[in-house]
């Protein structure tokens, strides 16, 4: 059984990764600055705090471990409020727990990184070689942290990873963790709390938006490589790109065919087309090595907006 770590375990996208590979079979160590409790329901998961002050502790924490998944890190808009912070977090605390993977056997290192690094909004065709341009500190700190693991590549410290995600959507598997302000997440809830889909922004920005279990999925296809990968930074995705009102149409499809009723969607006036341009998020490097299954976006909405109603709805619709 393979030994995983997964710093931020306990947060939205840490939970869903730990889910899938407990399932899996695999060993997982939810990581923690506290010590928590594993949820019932987690399958082969314990729980580790990981100490991001004391190198020697987290040193300790990364020894038995065969793989290491990095999904902790500050907010876009935390990172805004405190640029420094962003720094000291998402590019430093990478370094530090780099340097603690470091042994005599080279461990896999996977860095859920952003395509926000490419810019906001993402405009055009982006590919893996395209220029990041975002002078935000989530992205400007998020790539900081990209150049740490191609470092201890280059050194031959570990075999890493870069994953740049796009805008991923899904349930969570723990009730506490705030992942309402994802925008198709808001709006499954909106649904069914309210009835409407209210866009606040420009409804005609295009996104691509990426089921969670595509994301653990390509995930757990990567921790499954049996050899080093000839690339090491690679876009997340689904390669295929909607409107935001396009978006809001599907869920309001999928609502009236799971709840018999189709939520009105309503759009901001006073917000103007300020983006003309298409976006083509490639990912042809993940599908040229077989790391992308199915897309299936009904699917993960499905399970969102049943969730939405277990959680948020009224006993009946």
């Amino acid at each position: 059984m393979r030994k995983v770590l997964i710093t931020g375990g306990f947060g939205f996208l840490g939970g869903r990764i730990a889910d899938h590979l407990g399932n899996q079979g695999f060993e997982v160590s939810l990581g923690s600055r506290t010590s928590k409790l594993v949820p019932s329901g987690f399958n082969n998961c314990k729980s580790v705090i990981t100490n991001w002050d004391d190198t020697n502790e987290l040193r300790d924490v990364c020894s038995d471990q065969d793989v290491i998944i990095h999904t902790a890190g500050m907010s876009a808009e935390d990172c805004a409020k405190d640029p420094i912070a962003s720094f000291e977090f998402n590019c430093i605390g990478t370094m530090k727990l780099l340097k603690a993977c470091k042994s005599n056997e080279r461990k896999k290192f996977i860095y859920l990184s952003t395509a926000h690094v490419y810019g906001s909004p993402l405009v055009g065709k982006l590919s893996e070689d395209s220029i990041p341009r975002n002078n935000h500190p989530y992205a400007t700190s998020h790539l900081a942290g990209e150049f740490g693991v191609n470092y201890a590549n280059a050194k031959g410290d570990t075999e890493g990873y870069n994953l740049r995600l796009s805008n991923g959507f899904g349930a969570p598997i723990l009730e506490y963790v705030n992942c309402w302000k994802l925008f198709v997440n808001d709006l499954c809830k909106q649904a069914i709390t309210k009835r409407e889909l209210t866009i606040h922004t420009n409804e005609e920005q295009q996104r691509d938006f990426i089921p969670i279990r595509n994301i653990t999925k390509t995930i757990e296809m990567i921790i499954n490589q049996k050899n080093p990968l000839n690339h090491n930074t690679f876009n997340l995705g689904s390669g295929s790109s909607f409107t935001l009102f396009e978006m809001a149409k599907i869920i309001q499809s999928r609502t009236n065919h799971l709840f018999h009723f189709s939520p009105a969607i309503i759009t901001n006036p006073n917000v103007k087309n300020s983006n003309g341009n298409f976006l083509e998020y490639n990912v042809d490097r993940l599908k040229s090595f077989h790391l992308l299954d199915n897309v299936n976006l009904e699917g993960e909405l499905d399970s969102l907006l049943l969730y939405c109603q277990n959680h948020f709805g009224k006993s009946t619709i």
